[in-house]
């Protein structure tokens, strides 16, 4: 599909939500991509006829064009420590249909099988070697995912003013569909409050992300940053039991970023499946320290392919 003219991800996203909420009115959640992306691919020549599960260890999700005949086909893993992922997988394939597919005609067929290599293959934590118009794709088709899958004004209305626990945050994963860390993610995204993200392995941070309050009062999760003592995080998955479900409040001191330190609510999940923790972060105040050398945000593609230090 040309570039010229194209939707943004969150135009397109936002533009089958409308539709969604026309036909389906406001209780349609979790989306049905699955059916959704067959219905929709319909107006094309070249629609998706399968989404298929698969159990390949290792393997994400795939937009894959037929080998005989004009269409495509969304292969997603079934494997069960990413079954989390399986609905924001579905969407991030159907994002890459919308928004970057070259269309398939019976040109591309004339010798009976399909002329050239027109996949999308997505796996998880990849290695960072990829070419900027490949990072900038594989990020407008999470984004297409996101605001599909949790449109930013219905999950405004399931947050209001609240403060962020672990039972908030399970209506959340519960109402759309997704897992915790979609689900924190996107509010990170649209927050006006000061808070950041990090997602850890090992003892050490794979990405981060941060509000843009935080990001303004200094605060950048990088790669290989090791995780704090005293932390939340760094108390491991017994903590998830021996803590109540809100956010627990951590002196200065304990999580330090490029502008100081200050003092933090901070809320952890563990997951053993996957290997990974997951804290939130809260800041009370408004950030402060001048003079200092300003850092550069991460490109968030990054944030999602960089690996811990061995």
């Amino acid at each position: 599909m040309s570039n010229s003219g194209r939707k943004s991800p969150r135009k397109a996203a936002n533009d089958l939500t409308v539709l969604l909420r026309t036909v389906l009115g406001e209780d349609r959640f979790p989306v049905d991509v699955e059916a959704l992306a067959l219905e929709i691919s319909r107006n094309y020549e070249d629609p998706i006829t399968a989404v298929k599960g698969v159990d390949i260890d290792g393997f994400e999700g795939m937009l894959r064009a037929r080998r005989k005949k004009p269409g495509w086909q969304i292969l997603y893993n079934t494997e069960p420590r990413y079954r989390g992922r399986e609905r924001f997988t579905l969407a991030h394939e159907f994002g890459h249909y919308l928004l970057h597919r070259r269309p398939l005609t019976a040109a591309h067929y004339r010798n009976g099988e399909l002329s050239d290599d027109f996949d999308f293959e997505c796996l998880p934590l990849q290695s960072n070697d990829w070419k900027e118009a490949e990072r900038e794709r594989e990020e407008e088709a999470d984004t297409f995912a996101s605001f599909l899958l949790m449109p930013i004004d219905d999950y405004r209305s399931q947050v209001g003013d609240q403060e962020i626990t672990r039972d908030l945050l399970g209506h959340i994963t519960d109402r759309y569909g997704v897992s915790l860390l979609a689900a924190t993610r996107k509010w990170i995204e649209f927050t006006d409050t000061r808070s950041a993200m990090v997602v850890a392995r090992d003892g050490f941070a794979l990405w981060g992300r941060a509000s843009t309050s935080a990001l303004d009062g200094g605060v950048f999760i990088r790669s290989g940053m090791p995780i704090p003592d005293g932390s939340v995080m760094a108390m491991g998955s017994a903590s998830q039991h021996a803590n109540s479900a809100r956010p627990v409040s951590l002196p200065d001191g304990v999580w330090t970023f490029s502008r100081g330190s200050e003092p933090v609510r901070e809320l952890a999940f563990f997951s053993d499946r996957l290997g990974i923790s997951v804290s939130l972060l809260q800041f009370d105040g408004c950030g402060g320290g001048a003079n200092i050398e300003e850092e550069e945000p991460w490109d968030s593609y990054d944030q999602f392919t960089r690996q811990p230090p061995r």
